[in-house]
């Protein structure tokens, strides 16, 4: 007789993780920094939406152990320079807070059961290349003006005598550049 897979109702790359009691919760991280010192001030500055986590726990009989070894093969899984491999995340709650693209993060364990036989499982998926990410990385970047160089300007033969000479010399810098532009200092 045939052993029943339990239904799919979480896949990586297509991949079915096979979970009997099968229970997964998501969350989201809003990062704030407080900003009150040593005051009873509330004040709290937003440092943006971090990445969402699927955390996932269900039972492994023991009958069943390739879902076991399956699971364990993703989560030590490379790609060939050496990173974590990412997968693309398919099961109801990720897609209703479209999270698409994770990675396994922290521990992935395996916890043998008392008068169960089989094995308590519990990991976690983090989110990467979120929708925020993507949206921060297509936002304009602000354009820094840089000082351009500004043409000679013509100059009169009375600013050429020596205590002018002199004064232009002490300039430097930003002074020396708009004093240039405006054509030299009057005596």
């Amino acid at each position: 007789m045939q052993k029943r897979n339990p239904s799919v109702q979480l896949a990586l790359n297509g991949t079915p993780i096979y979970l009997n009691n099968i229970l997964m919760s998501v969350s989201v991280k809003r990062e704030e920094k407080d900003m009150s010192g040593q005051k009873s001030s509330t004040k709290k500055s937003d440092k943006g939406v971090k990445a969402k986590e699927l955390s996932v726990t269900g039972f492994i009989p023991y009958n069943r152990k390739e879902w076991l070894t399956q699971l364990f093969n993703l989560a030590e899984a490379e790609t060939g320079k050496g990173e974590q491999t990412k997968y693309r995340v398919s099961c109801t709650v990720a897609e209703a807070v479209n999270m698409r693209e994770v990675q396994f993060s922290g521990e992935v364990s395996a916890t043998e059961q008392n008068g169960q036989l089989g094995w308590s499982i519990s990991f976690r998926l983090r989110e990467v290349n979120s929708v925020a990410e993507k949206k921060d990385q297509r936002k304009k970047k602000p354009k820094v003006k840089t000082q351009g160089e500004n043409a000679p300007v013509a100059k009169s033969a009375g600013e050429n005598s020596g205590k002018l000479e002199e004064q232009k010399d002490e300039r430097k810098g930003i002074a020396k550049d708009i004093d240039d532009f405006f054509g030299g200092i009057d005596g």
